[in-house]
């Protein structure tokens, strides 16, 4: 082999370049004639219709966001002014919130929250549930109320004896008072409203117990009738109870007659039992004809 062909190295191979993809173009539906077209076309090629502008994504979101905010706040204006929104918004609203719908919230103008707060010192004064509110006199500052629970509203010693002072600027309760003694002062509760008057099972107790006493003290106990529960009258002062009443019987001659009586207790046990002279009902319906003569 001679030195040229020694010094000779052979070519390398050319490496075969391998051809390029092609990128798929990027294209879109037309919305006029359903064909597919250049995405970037502004008019398609085939129907010559001009295609819709998108907006991007952070500005729709952002359209999206701020007309959600107007339909909510429109709808709770309408809520608030014509189904008296049931319950306080997320966030107060520039025109003031709405009023609870119970008889409480309407007669003292407060709201949901603020009723919650006033039945919960009601409550810890021994008033509850409520059953009636009435305002009785009202200024600037505060105003006064007569409250009716379920006890207190069955009974006409007892009926709007509950009396409540309201501050009219932030709606809290000033005071409480049960006829003359005091049950709520200075943010504190003083006494319970059910220590100053007997309740229903309190009251059938006594009744039981006046009528054995009356009873026994009655010439023809078996013609006694008694008027019905609200024809009776408690008082209690501490541990002394006094009932009173009437009771209708007839006398030897079968005429009916009508006595008051009192009957006392103390600790609950009987002290006195007081029945007035009879008064014939006969009698006071010939006094009547007269004097209407």
């Amino acid at each position: 082999m001679s030195e040229k062909e020694k010094t000779e190295k052979p070519e390398k191979a050319k490496k075969e370049k391998k051809p390029k993809k092609e990128k798929a173009a990027k294209t879109k539906v037309c919305p006029s004639c359903k064909a597919e077209i250049p995405k970037k076309s502004k008019m398609c090629p085939r129907c010559a219709a001009k295609q819709p502008k998108k907006f991007p994504v952070v500005i729709a979101a952002v359209l999206a966001a701020v007309l959600a905010a107007v339909l909510l706040l429109a709808g709770l204006s309408v809520s608030v002014f014509m189904f008296h929104f049931p319950i306080d918004p997320p966030f107060e609203l520039p025109f003031g919130k709405a009023l609870s719908e119970t008889e409480l919230g309407q007669t003292m103008e407060v709201t949901s929250k603020q009723e919650e707060a006033i039945l919960a010192i009601f409550e810890q004064c021994g008033i509850y549930p409520v059953r009636e509110v009435k305002r009785l006199v009202s200024d600037d500052e505060s105003a006064t109320y007569a409250v009716n629970d379920a006890e207190t509203v069955h009974f006409s010693d007892t009926k709007d004896a509950i009396v409540v002072e309201l501050n009219n600027k932030d709606k809290t309760v000033q005071s409480i008072d049960f006829q003359k003694h005091a049950v709520y002062r200075n943010g504190a509760v003083v006494a319970q409203a059910t220590d100053f008057y007997l309740g229903s099972a309190q009251r059938d107790h006594y009744l039981s117990m006046c009528l054995t006493a009356v009873n026994a003290r009655l010439p023809l106990p078996e013609t006694a009738s008694y008027p019905a529960k609200s024809g009776w009258n408690y008082t209690s002062d501490g541990d002394k109870v006094t009932v009173e009443s009437t009771v209708t019987t007839k006398d030897a001659n079968g005429t009916p007659v009508t006595q008051a009586f009192t009957v006392e207790f103390e600790e609950g046990k009987l002290v006195s039992a007081t029945i007035a002279a009879p008064v014939s009902q006969e009698t006071d319906s010939a006094a009547g004809e007269t004097g209407n003569n």
